[in-house]
């Protein structure tokens, strides 16, 4: 396995309320990048995350579980983590460790109190924000009063980057507003090629890629001076300056979907990719001072076969399997034995983790959640 820069590394949270669909989402990023062959669903106990027999049992995520995929050759590290206010501290745990969020929300009940509550979290940490309006083929699904909603209650910058093709059970796709094309709903498929926006929906999607342009151009001077010269802004500049605000916290873009139809993912990993910093950017600090090699512990799983397994984030240095580490507090050493990629309930051996990575071990013997392992 090749040494993975930092910069093209995206460690992202799946956070929501229960019941928005987050580890369908899960399922379909997986499945469009091409991680599984087919798209698992929840109802039927069939994901990659909520594997565990009683979260089949009540369809819901109770721990946080991981992932890592490619996509535009990016490595992503996905956590589809719990959204039961009583599992929360999984979620925010995951936050601890990423640059970025993926807020799931269903677009029928809108923002949900563990919306509001992971929403101030992120805040404080300063993550990059996306938001996926989710399930918007149910009846009393809607898009618009949706966005409304995160506008009032989450943050005015809240910025829609799709609008809906359709609505409840008519939905048959979504508009790439920044690119100006549309993707048809692939009903559980992969996505394919991009389509035409459908000439009924064209003055809306016009009306609301204005609201795009003018929030993305009120971030840059440059192409703001130009705009108001009613020069027309390349789709590839605002790309590039929506970037810039989503890392800065300046923007937070608004995509919508169906994750069970696998409506909307490719839009959704491509603004992973270029939304979500990597570790590059904004590198996690131990507090500890001049050590080499550190990483952070967030959580500790239960593997029937495996044991104990560590889950961890790299914050310096490169962590290989016949590493050496100092556990920070109980000042015993650690051998790293078996370092493991991690994918729902499977996993195999990786080699090394270098700094910004997320990566789990096995058999550590006195290493818990919280723990900073050091050299």
């Amino acid at each position: 396995m090749a040494h993975e820069s930092p910069k093209r590394i995206r460690n992202v949270a799946l956070v929501g309320h229960r019941g928005s669909g987050k580890t369908s989402v899960n399922e379909a990023l997986l499945f469009t990048a091409g991680a599984i062959n087919r798209l698992g669903s929840v109802a039927d106990g069939t994901t990659v995350s909520d594997s565990a027999s009683d979260e089949k049992a009540r369809e819901m995520s109770i721990s946080g579980s991981f992932s890592s995929f490619r996509w535009e050759d990016r490595k992503i590290n996905l956590v589809d983590t719990p959204g039961d206010p009583s599992f929360v501290a999984d979620a925010l745990a995951a936050l601890r460790v990423c640059e970025g969020a993926v807020f799931v929300v269903n677009g029928v009940m809108g923002v949900e109190v563990t919306t509001s509550r992971l929403w101030e979290r992120a805040e404080e940490l300063g993550l990059a924000r996306i938001v996926f309006v989710n399930m918007l083929d149910r009846e009393r699904a809607d898009f618009f009063a949706t966005l409304e909603q995160l506008q009032g209650q989450l943050s005015g910058r809240c910025i829609a980057v799709q609008i809906p093709i359709g609505h409840e059970h008519e939905l048959t796709g979504v508009v790439d507003l920044l690119h100006v094309r549309a993707w048809l709903s692939p009903e559980g498929e992969r996505e394919t090629k991009p389509a035409e926006i459908p000439s009924d929906i064209a003055a809306q999607a016009e009306e609301y890629r204005v609201k795009l342009v003018e929030a993305v151009v009120e971030t840059d001077e440059a192409i703001m001076e130009r705009y108001l010269a009613d020069e027309e802004i390349p789709g590839d500049e605002l790309a590039s300056a929506l970037k810039n605000a989503v890392v800065a916290g300046e923007l937070f873009p608004v995509a919508c979907g169906v994750a069970t139809k696998n409506l909307g993912t490719t839009g959704l990993l491509d603004l992973l990719v270029e939304g979500v910093p990597s570790p590059a950017k904004k590198p996690l600090d131990a507090g500890v001072d001049g050590d080499d090699i550190s990483a952070f512990v967030f959580k500790t799983v239960a593997d029937p076969f495996a044991g104990r397994i560590n889950v961890f984030r790299v914050l310096a240095g490169t962590i290989n399997s016949d590493s050496t580490l100092v556990n920070h507090r109980t000042r015993g050493k650690e051998r790293v034995g078996q370092l493991l990629t991690l994918q729902g309930k499977e996993h195999e051996q990786a080699q090394e983790f270098t700094a910004g990575d997320i990566g789990a071990a096995s058999k550590l013997k006195e290493t818990v959640t919280g723990d900073l392992l050091l050299a």
